[in-house]
C-alpha cells in the first residue's frame, strides 16, 4: 500500500503506459519526444546558468546572461544563444562555471513548480515519479521526507527507504532510449531522491494520477519541459521566481545557432585541407587536428578547448562517414559541439 504523505518505491510500471503512446518519436528531437502530447499548453522551465548547488556562490538566471551579452532571450534559445555572442561584451560575465546543470531541475526550484502544480490536479497526494536507472542507485537508493523546502537542502530527511528487491530487480519503466525507477507520492515528493550521496538530483518524470500535467527533465537538457492546462502555463510563465519560456509541443528539443554551423563548417574545410585549425571565440579557443591515415579513411579528429571560466575539454571522434553523411559534414557537428561546450548548455 503506498503511502499518500510519504514517498515509496513501486514497482506499479504500469502506471507508465499511456505516456509512450502520446511521445512523438525520440529521433524527431521535438519537445513531445520527451513530454507527452495532447496538453494545452507547454513551457520550458530553465536550469540556472549557476548555481550554490554546483559550485556557483549564487543563482544566475539566464535573464542576468542575455544582458550582459546583449542577445535576446527567445523561447527558442539555447543557452549559447545568450552566453557566446560573436564580440566579447564589455564586463565580466557573470558566470564562471560550466553552465546550466543538465538532466536535474534546480531543486528549489522544483519545490516552487511543486507548490504551483499541487492546485492544478485533483489528486496532488498521490503523484508518480521516475527517476532514470543510468544513476547507479540500485540497492542502495534512499528516498528522504518530502515536505518540500527542507527536501531541497541535500542530506535533509534522510531515512531508511532502500530499493526494495522487487523494485531494483523488477521491471522498469520503459520509454524510447530511457529506463526508470518509479516512485510514488505527494507532489512534492519530487525532491525525495535530492541529497543521495551528496547528489542534486530531481526526478526526471512526474505527474498526478489525474494527468492533468507532466514535467520531463531529459538526462541531457539544461531545462524541464511541463505540458498542461493553458492556465497552468500561464501561471507557471509569469512566476517570477524562477525562470520559464514557453515551448511548442513540435518545437525542436535543441539546436545550434546559424553563425555556429556556419563557422565550425569554415574550419572543418581548413582541417580537410592542411589537418589542423584553430576557432577563438567570445569565450574561449578551440583547437582541431585530423590525422588521416589515407585519403580513402575518413580518420581521427582530436578536439581541445580552454574556455575563459578555466574549464578545459578534450575529445577524440573516430570519424566514421556515415551513410548519408559526408566528412565535412561529420567534422562540422563534431566542430559545432565543441564551440558551444566553451559556455556548456
Amino acid at each position: 500500500m503506498v503511502s499518500d504523505t510519504e514517498p515509496a518505491w513501486s514497482g506499479e510500471t504500469g502506471q507508465a503506459s499511456w505516456i509512450g503512446e502520446r511521445l512523438a518519436p525520440f529521433n524527431a528531437y521535438v519537445v513531445t519526444s520527451v513530454v507527452p502530447g495532447g496538453f494545452e499548453a507547454y513551457a520550458r522551465v530553465l536550469h540556472p546558468a549557476e548555481e550554490p548547488l554546483h559550485d556557483g556562490d549564487r543563482v544566475v538566471r539566464w535573464a542576468e546572461v542575455a544582458a550582459w551579452s546583449g542577445l535576446p532571450l527567445r523561447p527558442s534559445s539555447q543557452f549559447h544563444s545568450i552566453a557566446l555572442p560573436r564580440v566579447r561584451p564589455e564586463g565580466e560575465a557573470p558566470w564562471s562555471s560550466q553552465g546550466p546543470h543538465q538532466g536535474s531541475l534546480y531543486p528549489p526550484d522544483a519545490v516552487i513548480l511543486a507548490e504551483i502544480l499541487r492546485d492544478w490536479t485533483t489528486t496532488p497526494q498521490r503523484c508518480w515519479f521516475c527517476v532514470w536507472d543510468g544513476y547507479g542507485w540500485d540497492g542502495g537508493v534512499y528516498l528522504t521526507a518530502s515536505d518540500g523546502a527542507a527536501a531541497a537542502e541535500p542530506g535533509s530527511g534522510l531515512r531508511p527507504d532502500p530499493v526494495p528487491a522487487d523494485v531494483s530487480g523488477g521491471s522498469r519503466v520503459e520509454l524510447p532510449n530511457r529506463h526508470y525507477l518509479l516512485y510514488c507520492g505527494p507532489v512534492e515528493a519530487a525532491l525525495a531522491t535530492v541529497g543521495l550521496s551528496g547528489g542534486h538530483q530531481v526526478a526526471n518524470l512526474w505527474w498526478p494520477q489525474d494527468r492533468a500535467w507532466f514535467v520531463a527533465t531529459e538526462i541531457d537538457l539544461a531545462w524541464t519541459y511541463v505540458g498542461g492546462p493553458g492556465g497552468l502555463i500561464s501561471q507557471l510563465l509569469a512566476e517570477t521566481r524562477i525562470e520559464a519560456l514557453p515551448a511548442a509541443p513540435d518545437g525542436e528539443l535543441s539546436g545550434t545557432e546559424d553563425w555556429v554551423t556556419a563557422r565550425a563548417g569554415q574550419t572543418a574545410g581548413r582541417l580537410l585541407s592542411t589537418g589542423e585549425a584553430t576557432v577563438t571565440t567570445s569565450r574561449g579557443t578551440l583547437r582541431a587536428t585530423l590525422e588521416r591515415p589515407g585519403q580513402l579513411q575518413p580518420g581521427t579528429l582530436l578536439v581541445q578547448t580552454v574556455g575563459d571560466n578555466g574549464v578545459t575539454g578534450s575529445s577524440l571522434t573516430r570519424l566514421s562517414r556515415r551513410a548519408g553523411q559526408d566528412l565535412r559534414e561529420e567534422i562540422s557537428y563534431c566542430l559545432a559541439r565543441g564551440i558551444i561546450e566553451l559556455v556548456g548548455g
